[in-house]
């Protein structure tokens, strides 16, 4: 039987956990690979925090045999996976059943899931209808601490993200980011904000842009968008990741050092990089940077169903 989690499964849950696989799923926000029962989970679960947040949990007479949780990416038509615990495979593809059938009746378009490409439930999942459409590899900073970044080289500039960057980030997106991704996280503009992660509410999260300017620059601070920088903090760890396009090693390198300095006194300190960012990934490991993880980027497009149109009579 599955059904929603509730309080009474406190101690069924901490002994299945002990005895289960760990938490398979990751979110960007949440490397600590965060349990239903922890600060942040439990009161985003127990708090309506506008439906942020939903778990179910698998197993009869007092007995757990599955946990899985999911959040709202940027906008409620898209979920992100970042909790999933499951006995064996057979229980993995119950529950993902179980939050595709949940989706479905809330108009959720899209579910994300992020498994380590060595995890059992990878089968699992794609018996529950996820595809992988990429590759995420997580490094970890292993170099000298206190590091700082002075301003940005000639000719570019960095600043924080305003509202008005939209359409300058997702015409970035559009030329960094291979098509077989795009068509998976978003086409359109709507899609890809929908899709995109959301941080969890005590994450102190920071978000850059880099501009190539022109000169002479018409105004101080525009030119034309070349590089994305996003900063997530919490509880002493720290999670930056970049997004850019036909920038040189020196931009680059910037970039990845200014990271490192909004995160000075984080330990540990990691960045995620797409399979696409090859680029990047040859630059954290001349940096100090050492790959620690790879994870497989997998979606399910929901089916919605949709109300057909009805005849009636028409009176007079």
């Amino acid at each position: 039987m599955i059904r929603s989690l509730y309080p009474i499964d406190l101690l069924p849950f901490l002994f299945f956990s002990r005895q289960a696989l760990p938490n398979q799923a990751m979110g960007r926000d949440s490397l600590a690979k965060r349990s239903p029962f922890s600060p942040e989970v439990f009161l985003e679960h127990w708090l309506p925090l506008r439906g942020m947040r939903h778990t179910w949990v698998s197993g009869e007479g007092g007995r757990l045999s599955g946990v899985v949780s999911v959040k709202c990416c940027a906008a409620p038509t898209a979920w992100q996976v970042d909790y999933l615990q499951a006995g064996d495979e057979e229980h993995c593809i119950a529950l993902l059943d179980m939050v595709s059938a949940a989706a479905a009746k809330r108009e959720v378009r899209k579910l994300f899931l992020r498994l380590p490409t060595t995890s059992p439930l990878i089968d699992g999942a794609r018996g529950a209808g996820f595809s992988c459409y990429t590759k995420d590899y997580l490094y970890r900073y292993g170099g000298e601490r206190g590091q700082r970044a002075a301003e940005a080289p000639e000719p570019y500039l960095l600043r924080p993200k305003s509202r008005s960057d939209e359409y300058g980030l997702f015409n970035l997106y559009n030329a960094a980011v291979p098509l077989p991704v795009r068509t998976a996280e978003g086409i359109t503009m709507e899609e890809w904000q929908e899709s995109r992660d959301q941080s969890s509410w005590l994450v102190q999260h920071k978000e850059f842009v880099l501009l190539f300017r022109s000169h002479p620059s018409p105004l101080p601070n525009e030119g034309s968008l070349v590089g994305w920088l996003r900063v997530d903090a919490a509880r002493g760890t720290g999670c930056f990741e970049i997004m850019f396009h036909q920038l040189e090693e020196q931009g680059l390198e910037w970039l990845v050092n200014y990271g490192l300095m909004c995160l000075d006194g984080k330990s540990p300190i990691f960045c995620v990089v797409s399979a696409f960012q090859g680029q990047l990934k040859g630059l954290l490991e001349s940096s100090g940077f050492e790959q620690v993880a790879e994870y497989a980027t997998l979606i399910k497009e929901v089916a919605i169903r949709v109300s057909e149109p009805e005849v009636i009579p028409m009176r007079a």
